[in-house]
């Protein structure tokens, strides 16, 4: 079972992914978190200077679907988290189940502002990421096999459990 779980930043993806594999079963599951596929930085777009993470020119897909590849001959369950893990065609094709996280913007901000693992973002950045999100991080539409969930309240919804068919 391949899952991919996207929303905007830091509305609990990683968190849920956590719980999922707690769910499963530690040694059952593979989590891959998108941040960790990027492109060279001399590769990386940007704006106003600034190192753009929230345009798909940043990431390496083509590594990333490589790796799930490569990871499902050897795990039960792969999940997928990031940002924009529901944009790329051929890594939507491959997933069986998608999570979207959504959250209010206040919720965003307020999360956001205690986010420092970048150092701190200006704030026409913090609003680049929000605004980003509305291009690059939504289903389409029509998409098969989604569970929506509400961010803000993630992670003690048993929805996620109904929804893969867990114990």
């Amino acid at each position: 079972m391949i899952i991919g779980i996207g929303g905007v930043s830091r509305a609990g993806k990683t968190s849920l992914a956590f719980k999922i594999r707690e769910w499963i079963g530690y040694d059952e599951v593979l989590i891959l978190h998108q941040d960790e596929f990027i492109q060279p930085m001399d590769k990386m777009p940007r704006i106003s200077e600034h190192i753009d993470w929230e345009h798909p020119k940043s990431l390496n897909f083509e590594s990333l679907i490589k790796k799930i590849k490569e990871a499902k001959e050897g795990n039960k369950t792969i999940i997928v988290e990031g940002l924009m893990v529901f944009w790329n065609p051929e890594l939507l094709k491959i997933l069986d189940h998608k999570i979207f996280l959504s959250i209010r913007k206040e919720t965003f901000l307020s999360r956001k502002t205690l986010d420092n693992r970048w150092g701190d973002e200006p704030d026409w950045y913090i609003q680049h990421i929000w605004d980003s999100h509305f291009i690059y991080g939504l289903l389409p539409d029509g998409e098969p096999n989604v569970l929506q969930l509400d961010g803000e309240a993630c992670c003690t919804d048993e929805a996620a459990k109904d929804f893969l068919n867990l114990p």
